[in-house]
C-alpha cells in the first residue's frame, strides 16, 4: 500500500506500508502538490505537482529506503506488473516500458483517433481515453481486438470497467470480457456528494478480482460483486534473487511473486537429484505470494550447500482458470 506524506519542508515523499504494517520504505519526490497514479506490486506511478513531472518509485523486498526506476516527462500512463504503458510515437500507438530492462518491450496499435490524455492497464486490457467527451476503447491484448466503450470518467477492471452518471447518479457497470460491451446499473449513489465525485472515495473497483465498492447516503461502504469471469492466473513480477551468503534461520530467502489476483501456493525445493527437501504452502489474501525458506528441510536439517530448483504452483482462489506454474533456481550455503 502506497500513500503521499508531505515533509516539514513542503516536499512529498510516496511511502510504502511493509508487510508488517510497521514498515514504512520512503521515496522523495522533490516535488510537490502531486497525485499518486497507478501502481502494482514494487512500483507506484507518481505524477508531481511541476507541470511534466512524473516518476515511478521502487520499493523493492525489504526495502526500507525506495528508489526512482524511471523520471519522465509526464503523459498519460499506466503501471501494470513491470510495465510502465504511455503513449507512442504515432497517433494511436501506446508502448510498453519494462522498468526492469529499462527499455521498450512492446507496442500496440490501438486505433485511437489521438493521442491518449488517459491510459489504463490491467492484465490484457488497455484502456484509452481522448478525453471525457471523445472516443474510448478497451484494446484486448491477447485477441488483438479493439472493443468500443463508453466515454466519461472511468476506471478498468479484470474484463470490465466502472464510471458513474454524474446527472443521474447511477453506477454503470460495461462487461466488455466477450469482446462485445454490454452496460447495466449495479447502484444508485447518493444525490448528494460526500466528496469531490469520481472514483476517489466515492466509489471503486478492484483491478484484481470482482468487486465494486461505493459510499452509501448513511457513509456505509456497499459491496457489489461484478459477476464479470476474471483472467487466468499470471506473474505480474517476481523477485526471486538468491539471499546473499545463503538463507539462515534468522535471513532466510524471502522471494516473491506478484500474481494478478489472490490465490492459494504450494512451493518446493529440490536437490541436484531431484529429490524434494523442503516444501512450503500458504494462502494469499492479495496478489502476492510470500514464502519463507530458511535452508532447512522439512524434518529441520539444514540442507548442504548448493543450488536448489524451486517450484511453484499456484491455484486461483476464485477457482477461475488452470493453475499456474513457475520455476527456477536458488543457493544455500
Amino acid at each position: 500500500m502506497a500513500h503521499l506524506w508531505t515533509d516539514a519542508q513542503g516536499e512529498e515523499h510516496v511511502l510504502a506500508v511493509g508487510l508488517d504494517a510497521t514498515t514504512i520504505a520512503d521515496e522523495p519526490t522533490g516535488d510537490a502538490g502531486g497525485r499518486i497514479g497507478t501502481g502494482t506490486g514494487r512500483y507506484v506511478l507518481y505524477n508531481g505537482g511541476t507541470p511534466g513531472s512524473q516518476r515511478v518509485a521502487d520499493f523493492p523486498r525489504g526495502a526500507t529506503a525506495g528508489g526512482t526506476a524511471l523520471d519522465r516527462t509526464r503523459t498519460a500512463a499506466a503501471v501494470w506488473g513491470q510495465r510502465l504503458w504511455t503513449p507512442g510515437g504515432t497517433q494511436g500507438t501506446v508502448v510498453a516500458y519494462d522498468l526492469k530492462a529499462k527499455k521498450n518491450v512492446a507496442t500496440v496499435d490501438t486505433g485511437a483517433p489521438c493521442t491518449p490524455s488517459e491510459i489504463q492497464a490491467v492484465n490484457a486490457w488497455l484502456y484509452w481515453s481522448c478525453g471525457s467527451a471523445g472516443p474510448a476503447d478497451v484494446y484486448d491484448r491477447a485477441a488483438n481486438r479493439a472493443i468500443t466503450v463508453p466515454s466519461g470518467q472511468a476506471r478498468l477492471a479484470d474484463g470490465y470497467l466502472v464510471r458513474e452518471n454524474r446527472t443521474t447518479h447511477e453506477l454503470l457497470l460495461t462487461d466488455f470480457h466477450t469482446g462485445t460491451a454490454t452496460t447495466r446499473t449495479v447502484a444508485v449513489l447518493p444525490t448528494a456528494d460526500q466528496n469531490t465525485g469520481g472514483s476517489t472515495g466515492r466509489w471503486a473497483v478492484d483491478r484484481f478480482g470482482g468487486n465494486v465498492a461505493y459510499l452509501t447516503d448513511r457513509r456505509q461502504v456497499a459491496i457489489v460483486t461484478a459477476g464479470v469471469p476474471t483472467s487466468a492466473l499470471a506473474q505480474m513480477e517476481a523477485q526471486t534473487d538468491p539471499q546473499p551468503g545463503g538463507p539462515t534461520t534468522a535471513n532466510p530467502w524471502r522471494p516473491v511473486w506478484q500474481l494478478n489476483k489472490p490465490s492459494t501456493w504450494r512451493l518446493t525445493l529440490s536437490n541436484a537429484s531431484g529429490t524434494v527437501v523442503r516444501t512450503l504452502t500458504g494462502a494469499s489474501t492479495a496478489a502476492a505470494v510470500r514464502p519463507a525458506w530458511d535452508a532447512r528441510t522439512d524434518s529441520g536439517v539444514f540442507v548442504p550447500s548448493g543450488t536448489y530448483t524451486w517450484k511453484l504452483t499456484a491455484e486461483p482462489r476464485d477457482g477461475q482458470g488452470p493453475a499456474l506454474a513457475l520455476t527456477g533456481t536458488t543457493t544455500a550455503g
